[in-house]
């Protein structure tokens, strides 16, 4: 069982970006919604967590489509077949 989001949880996260320097992500979760921002400055931004939600299902299944079709038409090998000479 997980505990419901009441209360506003900011974290420093470990991934950086590169924003008048190279700066940490600090990301609020706070209901439904992510506020990213760069450690340092006062700009903001806001993802619905329904909608990282979709894009992240989207994207893993266009994955997985592009990997079967890359599998269907990916060349066979032709086998190698060793002969001898007759002396």
């Amino acid at each position: 069982m997980t505990t419901p989001s009441s209360k506003p949880v900011t974290r420093e996260t470990s991934a950086y970006v590169r924003d008048k320097g190279l700066r940490p992500i600090i990301a609020t979760l706070t209901g439904g919604v992510v506020e990213l921002r760069a450690k340092g400055l006062r700009s903001r931004e806001y993802l619905d967590l329904a909608w990282c939600y979709e894009q992240a299902v989207k994207q893993r299944v266009a994955s997985e489509r592009a990997e079967k079709k890359a599998a269907r038409h990916k060349p066979h090998k032709l086998k190698v077949v060793a002969t001898r000479r007759a002396a």
